[in-house]
């Protein structure tokens, strides 16, 4: 049943809309948010695409993601053969040198899931986007190719002459490791675990695209291994890099089963999955991170939050997956979403009571993409087919 929500915009207006941007190519983008993302993402469009099944910005992202994949190793910008960009124009941080623009491992696979989700949504669309870019999805499976080593892992790694990026974290939760004890990036190479089911997705996607079993072939073996590896019965695995590992509850896990397809479910240990669940739970969703870790983080922001597109993601899992109670929680942002609110962080107050309290962006583009698939207006609860 879809949800009800406080100050939703009418039905007959475009949701996206107040997104919509004019990028120097002369493609119509959207940027990630108001007022402190006024840039194109690929990231943000794609699963805000995916989240809403709104074909329109999965044929935008793609474009626009297509005309600006990496073709050279780049030690400033991130930038490597095939790569998509994670934003445009890129930023400089904290006085840095390097730029964020191919900051992200996670942004080309997702590139390659939005394809075939647009091939879904509306075929023609999709034909016309292979026709006029008929070596994009290639390039970018060489690119994932390219970082699964033969353990069946994707190392994400900087462009030849780096040694880091210009972002401490490369996936989505690119703020900080969350290590109480200080730790904020890794030694490469590096495995988040969440980018390595979604890179694992992506070569699923491209099998079933570009008609090659073997890519299906090596999806499942990562989806095996990643499983094996990461999400374990005594515990989970936020990354793995080149000295150390994190084994420690993160929304990441539930996050995860978003792109682990249910022909895998068995393999998964959905009881302790449950469990740790339970040390993320609020009234109004998951926490990123458990509070006695958040609150000795030097940056927060993906700590004691909830994230709204997060919630998505883990509804849509855990109710592929028939996690029911999971997808209830999950749910239960649904209701303060309001205009596309980007998160909430969590105070709890001396008489114990947790409210959530609004951060970050006021107008979040998949915030409100997931207010569209909360309400019911969006393919992806139904089909089931990421």
């Amino acid at each position: 049943m879809p949800l009800s929500m406080s100050g939703y915009l009418a039905e007959t207006l475009d949701p996206f809309k107040p997104y919509e941007q004019i990028l120097d190519s002369g493609h119509i983008g959207y940027a990630a948010g108001f007022p402190h993302y006024p840039r194109n993402f690929s990231r943000d469009t794609i699963i805000s695409g995916i989240l809403a099944s709104d074909p329109r910005l999965l044929v935008s992202q793609l474009a626009i993601s297509a005309l600006r994949q990496g073709v050279e190793q780049n030690p400033i910008t991130g930038e490597m053969p095939g790569k998509i960009h994670h934003e445009f124009p890129g930023v400089t941080l904290n006085g840095g040198d390097k730029h964020t623009t191919y900051n992200a491992c996670d942004t080309t696979a997702l590139f390659v899931i939005a394809a075939e989700g647009l091939m879904r949504l509306k075929e023609p669309s999709f034909n016309t986007f292979t026709e006029q870019n008929p070596n994009s999805i290639k390039s970018a499976v060489g690119y994932i190719l390219s970082h699964v080593e033969p353990d069946g892992l994707f190392w994400e790694r900087p462009p030849e002459g780096s040694d880091n990026f210009a972002l401490k974290v490369t996936y989505w939760k690119d703020s900080i490791l969350p290590h109480a004890d200080g730790k904020s990036e890794p030694v490469y190479p590096v495995v988040f675990s969440l980018a390595h089911f979604i890179a694992a997705r992506a070569l699923k996607s491209a099998s079933f695209i570009l008609g090659d079993e073997s890519l299906s072939i090596i999806s499942g073996n990562m989806f095996r291994t990643g499983i094996e590896e990461f999400v374990r019965p005594d515990g989970f695995t936020v990354y793995r890099d080149k000295i150390a590992r994190l084994d420690q509850v993160s929304s990441d896990e539930l996050n995860a089963l978003a792109y682990i397809p249910d022909m895998y479910r068995d393999l998964l240990p959905l009881g302790a999955i449950q469990e740790r669940a339970k040390l993320l739970e609020t009234p109004f969703g998951y926490m990123c991170t458990p509070l006695d870790i958040a609150l000795r983080l030097a940056d927060r922001y993906h700590g004691d939050s909830v994230w709204v597109a997060d919630m998505a993601m883990i509804h849509y899992g855990a109710t592929k997956l028939q996690l029911h109670e999971q997808a209830v929680v999950a749910s239960s942002v649904a209701i303060h979403i309001g205009e596309g609110q980007e998160l909430f962080s969590v105070l709890q107050e001396e008489s114990g009571a947790i409210t959530p309290i609004p951060s970050g962006c006021t107008q979040q583009l998949w915030s409100t993409a997931a207010r569209e698939y909360f309400a019911g207006r969006s393919d992806l609860s139904t089909s089931f087919w990421l």
